[in-house]
């Protein structure tokens, strides 16, 4: 069902609480993945930080209801130059991570509500995030000052995107807009984006073209935009459920567009001919994030039923499935420089490198 015209104050505890959805919980696969683990790839797979979360005792928003939760990874995110992983967790806290020594480098209590995406601005030493409060706020990760803080949207914001290049963010969110931030301007919005009619899950900008966009919604569709243009360029659409993720294809001449979705299939779509090229199945639950690595020919997802699973990214082999038994799997990122792979789950923050320092293949081959 579409959600309502205007926002409620009742507070939702979960995703699938405001989803209305039907999912069954999948079956735990009976043995963990090993930290070192060969595929066909011929990509060695190691566990360099395994960091769990701590339960956390919660209120909502009226503070009338006390509960306790485990402190969820909502979001992660890798620093491009820095060994570094930022994590942003249910419990309303980021948390920045050493993947080289495993130690806690600094946290932040960011609201008392979930903070659902981070993501650094390396260029200026910050990082921006997003939680249930409909605030975006910006933190110097050096001083660990605040620098910025304002109400952005009018319902939870679900995900923050970073330009490549201009001082500009996107923001996603429930109140089925996307927002674009101009920090040069005082962080003033220059554009504001409407067209789906359900929760926007994610934006992501087009790393070839990085004046277009585009963004998933529950209402089971993609749609691409140009920064400045107000109306969609074109939809995509062929998911049976709501599109949770979205990524772009960054090598080679290939204009290529991945979706996930709570179908439990990851989708390939060529934006050119706005054709699905493959579906990708094998989740037994909600697909929450998807990626093109930057450097290597693999495909990630992740799901809630708890695995991260790795595709070729140019015959869509299935590779290989991931299980750590930490529960739901939210978030995975990866760094232009490197093999890393980082996971958010339920349970805590996984960094994973793939392969050797040397790429065994590349995007563009």
């Amino acid at each position: 069902a579409p959600p309502p015209s205007t926002p409620t104050s009742t507070y939702r505890e979960t995703l699938q609480q405001r989803r209305s959805l039907t999912t069954s919980k999948a079956p735990s696969p009976p043995g963990r993945t090993t930290s070192t683990q060969r595929m066909p790839l011929r990509l060695e797979i190691k566990k360099k930080l395994s960091a769990r979360s701590d339960r956390v005792r919660l209120h909502s928003p009226d503070r009338s209801v006390r509960y306790e939760t485990l402190a969820q990874v909502k979001c992660v995110d890798l620093h491009p130059q820095e060994p570094w992983v930022l994590s942003a967790l249910y419990s309303g806290n980021v948390y920045l991570w050493d993947t080289e020594t495993s130690i806690l480098l600094k946290s932040w209590e960011v609201c008392e509500l979930p903070v659902r995406s981070c993501k650094f601005i390396a260029r200026r030493s910050q990082f921006v995030c997003s939680s249930d409060d409909m605030r975006l706020r910006v933190y110097n990760y050096n001083t660990m000052e605040k620098v910025k803080e304002f109400e952005a949207h009018a319902d939870y914001i679900r995900y923050v995107e970073v330009h490549p290049s201009q001082p500009l963010v996107l923001s996603s969110s429930d109140d089925m807009s996307i927002k674009l931030w101009n920090w040069e301007q005082n962080w003033e919005c220059i554009s504001s984006f409407e067209g789906h009619s359900h929760y926007v899950m994610m934006a992501r900008f087009n790393s070839k073209d990085t004046n277009t966009f585009a963004s998933a919604s529950l209402d089971r569709s993609i749609r691409v935009w140009g920064i400045n243009a107000h109306q969609p360029h074109f939809a995509l659409e062929g998911h049976e459920r709501g599109v949770n993720c979205i990524d772009y294809y960054p090598g080679g001449d290939r204009p290529y567009l991945l979706s996930g979705a709570d179908d439990k299939l990851v989708k390939i779509w060529d934006y050119q001919t706005k054709a699905c090229v493959q579906t990708l199945e094998g989740h037994t639950n909600n697909v929450c994030s998807v990626l093109f690595h930057p450097r290597l020919p693999v495909i990630v997802s992740a799901s809630e039923d708890g695995t991260v699973r790795i595709w070729h990214a140019h015959t869509y082999r299935a590779e290989t499935t991931l299980n750590y038994g930490l529960e739901r799997a939210w978030s995975i990122a990866a760094a232009d420089g490197s093999n890393g792979l980082a996971v958010g789950y339920d349970e805590g923050t996984v960094l994973l490198k793939l392969g050797h320092d040397d790429p065994v293949a590349s995007l563009d081959v």
